[in-house]
């Protein structure tokens, strides 16, 4: 290939690159906004902390049944693009309306919609970049890395604006961020992949691969109890004394601190092996729910809030590439779409709505020490997953 054209290709390459970064930013900067202000929004209209729990579950519930879905259509048709377009404008138009309920089963329904339809996202964009960078060079941390920032910048700047005018105000971040998101769509990369012949055959075979349901379950019961900490946390960090700006600056620092460890996920996961970075990141993870029940003072829960970025900025690159490693190559969307909505949809569900529950009979506290116990129990799973792996490597 002449000189000229190999630069051509580098320079488009890095082009699509930035493009899927910028994608993560922009999609993250929605879930920033809207998923770590809700329950103070939804408390601020007079729901429970149950009630409002509740209505963060249902999300996940929409996810474990759409997100296959969504992960089927695209591996039938390879759609990936016309999905997240179509779905994306549904969601932010759901959006936009969001604000103007004022029922509690208002509020569950339209929460319902804006799920069902931005649950699409994720496993489409992570098929996308894992594909593009496996075949063009680039690291999948460095992609994912752009949501960490995204949800970052959004978490603070949401609960920045919100303190200075209302808490509606999520809904248009939340909107308008989806729709640059649609803007970036058709320049992604169209990454093809092979046709099913029996799509039912290929998802039922999923079932039968121990790694891939050892680690759905270690995801649902590690990853589950991180996603619930997103509903809970505005609720702890009152409780010891916080602010609600001071709750949108927690979220600012934690995601932000996914975002330099996620740059360096990559060669980690390539040094140590997908598995061990895995085992490590729950543990700080565990490690960490169970420091908060332990009714510490906001400066310190300030100053441990890195330990997100381990957790989170090791656990989402490893589980995404271990999941395309031991999955069909013609179902990965599908894989990755079955592995989200049990791991995190189910799990977020799960735990969310225990959480919830726990806090008004109990206290926060007592919740998270026993959500602590519940991440710790992923970590055994975790460790069986290691001897699985090695025996069947050997």
């Amino acid at each position: 290939m002449p000189v000229e054209q190999q630069l051509r290709a580098v320079g488009a390459a890095t082009g699509k690159l930035r493009l899927l970064g910028s994608y993560y930013f922009f999609f993250f900067i929605a879930f920033g906004a809207l998923y770590t202000m809700l329950p103070l929004f939804l408390e601020g209209k007079g729901l429970s902390k149950q009630q409002a729990s509740s209505i963060m579950a249902v999300g996940p519930v929409v996810t474990v049944l759409f997100q296959p879905i969504w992960g089927m259509i695209c591996d039938r048709y390879n759609a990936q693009r016309k999905v997240l377009i179509g779905t994306l404008i549904a969601a932010a138009t759901i959006g936009l309306i969001y604000s103007f309920g004022d029922t509690y089963l208002l509020y569950l329904v339209l929460f319902a919609g804006m799920a069902l339809f931005h649950s699409s996202g994720v496993p489409i964009l992570d098929s996308i970049s894992l594909s593009y960078t496996q075949k063009h060079g680039g690291d999948y941390g460095s992609l994912r890395l752009w949501g960490a920032i995204g949800f970052a910048v959004a978490s603070w700047g949401a609960g920045a604006i919100a303190e200075a005018t209302d808490l509606s105000v999520i809904f248009y971040i939340y909107a308008a961020a989806m729709f640059v998101c649609i803007f970036l769509t058709n320049g992604l990369p169209q990454e093809s992949t092979p046709l099913a012949g029996n799509m039912l055959h290929g998802v039922k075979r999923l079932f039968f691969i121990p790694r891939y349901l050892l680690l759905m379950l270690s995801t649902f019961l590690v990853f589950g109890v991180i996603q619930a900490n997103n509903a809970l946390y505005g609720f702890f960090y009152m409780a010891i004394g916080g602010t609600v700006a001071g709750v949108g600056l927690s979220f600012l620092i934690a995601a932000g601190s996914e975002a330099p460890v996620m740059r360096f996920a990559g060669k980690l996961i390539r040094r140590y092996g997908m598995i061990p970075v895995l085992i490590i990141a729950a543990t700080v993870s565990s490690m960490r729910w169970i420091f908060y029940g332990t009714e510490p003072s906001a400066v310190l829960v300030m100053w441990l809030l890195f330990m997100q970025g381990i957790s989170v900025g090791l656990y989402l690159p490893a589980a995404a590439q271990l999941v395309r490693e031991v999955s069909p190559p013609e179902i990965q969307v599908t894989a990755l779409g079955i592995y989200s909505a049990v791991g995190h949809g189910l799990g977020a569900m799960t735990w969310t709505m225990v959480g919830g529950v726990l806090a008004d009979k109990y206290d926060i506290f007592t919740t998270y020490q026993l959500l602590g116990i519940v991440s710790w129990l992923g970590v055994g799973v975790l460790v069986t997953l290691y001897f699985v792996n090695k025996r069947q490597r050997s």
